[in-house]
């Protein structure tokens, strides 16, 4: 069937929680942090029928075929939902076309800020 062999299901969630893992170590270092709340994977296939009259499937390791020329062709879709974590400080991020303003640390006021009247 061709010179590329399809992906298993086995792999591709091997893949995706590879590239998962990747994603939260780059990551790390980052103000902006993400849990994820779900993950949802679809796969498709479509089939064909072409040449003599054969016909086939493959979907990962399962395999039908049926004389002639077989082709097949699959799609993928992948799904992340991601929930932002709060910042540092507990703060969440807050998305605008302003100048972000730096939130300001707990404590007493600065001395020039203290009025004297």
């Amino acid at each position: 069937m061709g010179d590329t062999e399809p992906v298993g299901l086995a792999e591709a969630i091997g893949t995706v929680r590879a590239e998962l893992a990747r994603a939260q170590a780059e990551g790390a270092a980052s103000d902006w942090r993400f849990s994820v709340e779900q993950v949802s994977l679809e796969f498709s296939v479509q089939f064909h029928r072409s040449g003599e009259g054969g016909a086939g499937l493959r979907l990962g390791v399962v395999e039908a075929r049926l004389g002639g020329t077989v082709s097949h062709d699959s799609t993928h879709r992948i799904q992340v939902d991601l929930k932002p974590l709060p910042g540092p400080g507990g703060h969440h991020h807050e998305v605008s076309r302003e100048t972000p303003t730096p939130p300001t640390p707990p404590g007493p006021p600065p001395p020039d800020a203290l009025s004297r009247d």
